[in-house]
């Protein structure tokens, strides 16, 4: 009998479960975030609340998919070909969807904050103080309090 070498065992890759179960959470977070995106480009903010809890939700599975595969010391040029390749164009996906979602917040964010300062500047501006003086026909150093309250939650 002939004794046969045996060449060392590369990593193994992961039975598909673990790599098709990350490559459906990229799908279904990148739809999201799309949809995130869509609805605050359209100015329908007030109905991108109910998709937060979803959002955190998927963020969480995917960063846990994540760490197991790393876990695992799963390698992306370990994984089968056609498996790699959708994820990779998932990846891509992603990143584009997170990048648009980011953008469109941020632009949200500054218009709300630019509203905000018309609106107190237009009250402090119907508000200005009646000039007074005080017993020696001095102008009183402070003026009076103005307060305003916004609410900014969504």
């Amino acid at each position: 009998m002939t004794a046969m070498t045996h060449a060392p065992a590369a990593a193994v890759p992961p039975s598909g479960h673990a790599a098709t179960g990350l490559l459906d959470l990229m799908m279904r977070l990148a739809d999201l975030l799309a949809n995130e995106t869509q609805l605050v480009r359209d100015g329908h903010v007030a109905d991108i609340a109910a998709l937060q809890r979803e959002k955190l939700r998927l963020s969480q599975l995917y960063q846990a998919a994540i760490k197991q595969l790393e876990a695992g010391g799963t390698k992306i040029m370990t994984l089968p070909a056609p498996l790699r390749t959708q994820i990779v164009a998932a990846a891509g996906r992603l990143a584009d969807a997170v990048a648009q979602n980011e953008r469109a917040l941020r632009i949200g964010r500054a218009a709300t904050r630019k509203l905000i300062d018309m609106v107190v500047d237009s009250v402090k501006s119907k508000m200005k103080p009646p000039i007074r003086y005080t017993a020696r026909l001095k102008a009183p150093r402070y003026a009076p309090a103005l307060a305003i309250a916004i609410d900014r939650r969504l």
